[in-house]
């Protein structure tokens, strides 16, 4: 059968919760997005990021109004 479940998030905590998985998904947009344009390779997005990428990450969401 299916399975489900339910995450509890303490109020006090809702707010930092938000913020993160924003950032997350926003840094998978912009890596699918890079990849896609060839300007990095898989193993530069999937490690951890070096300063050049994540100049180019804080550019990118600059320039989206993020």
């Amino acid at each position: 059968g299916a399975r489900g479940g339910i995450i509890f998030i303490p109020p006090h905590l809702a707010e930092e919760v938000v913020v993160s998985s924003e950032n997350v998904r926003l840094r998978d947009v912009f890596g699918h997005q890079r990849l896609r344009e060839g300007k990095y390779s898989s193993g530069e997005i999937d490690t951890q990021w070096s300063p050049q990428i994540e100049e180019d990450f804080e550019n990118w969401k600059r320039k989206r109004g993020e």
